[in-house]
């Protein structure tokens, strides 16, 4: 039986007195990839911000890698799931070197030569060791996204929350990059909880998904139940022939 890395049961998240999130359940095991889809507004990204502990006013149960993450540590929680932002430009700072980026979680924690450690991550996403020198204002859309891919892996983390990580790309990037997350959840064992507007982002990373609407799941489908059209909602129908 395979391990639970993400288990959310009954979520719901409020801003004031509205609901963006009502009564989500899902679960993600070891090693697997699971999407949430829909149109802009959905509560998607809500989700994955409130698994890292940015929206307070929620009820439900989440459980990390059998971690609740509003009861612990932030440091350990850290190395057990990072998140990757749509934009790759503006969550790397303007300022500092691509190398201290990435160094720098492993600098916070005590992990032993981060130097080292940098290298070899840039040369796990495709990068040589000389882009640690440059700016991010120096590297293309594609290459900022590796490089926030690599600050995201620093820390060994077990899993990674993907918060439409192509949509800022142009298409021609966008391949490279979901083919580069999938070889490195194959050869690092990663768990992804993957959210996009796009449909067929979806279905080519994901066994798993889950088909959101105003704030509320409408359905959850296999990849296979996607591709085979067995489908019970007229909004995912609809998904599918935007796509």
């Amino acid at each position: 039986m395979t391990d639970t890395m993400i288990d959310i049961q009954n979520l719901s998240v409020r801003f004031g007195s509205n609901t963006a999130v009502r009564d989500c359940s899902f679960s993600v095991h070891q090693g697997g990839a699971f999407g949430l889809v829909g149109e802009s507004g959905s509560g998607k990204s809500t989700i994955l911000r409130t698994i890292m502990g940015l929206n307070p006013d929620w009820s439900g149960t989440i459980r990390i890698a059998g971690l609740n993450p509003h009861k612990t540590e932030r440091k350990q929680l850290a190395r057990v799931v990072q998140m990757v932002f749509q934009d790759p430009y503006a969550s790397l700072h303007p300022r500092y070197v691509i190398g201290h980026q990435i160094a720098e979680p492993m600098r916070i924690h005590g992990m032993p030569d981060p130097a080292g450690r940098t290298a070899e991550l840039l040369d796990l996403i495709g990068l040589s060791a000389s882009f640690q020198y440059r700016y991010p204002h120096e590297l293309s859309g594609g290459q900022r996204q590796r490089v926030a891919i690599a600050r995201a892996l620093a820390l060994n983390p077990r899993i990674l929350l993907l918060d439409e990580p192509t949509s800022a790309l142009d298409v021609s990037i966008q391949a490279e990059i979901l083919n580069l997350l999938n070889r490195l959840r194959s050869e690092l064992g990663l768990t992804f909880l993957i959210v996009s507007h796009d449909l067929a982002v979806i279905s080519y990373m994901c066994e798993e998904l889950m088909v959101m609407r105003n704030a509320t799941p409408v359905e959850r489908l296999t990849r296979a139940q996607l591709r085979s059209g067995e489908i019970a909602s007229d909004y995912t129908r609809q998904l599918i022939a935007a796509v």
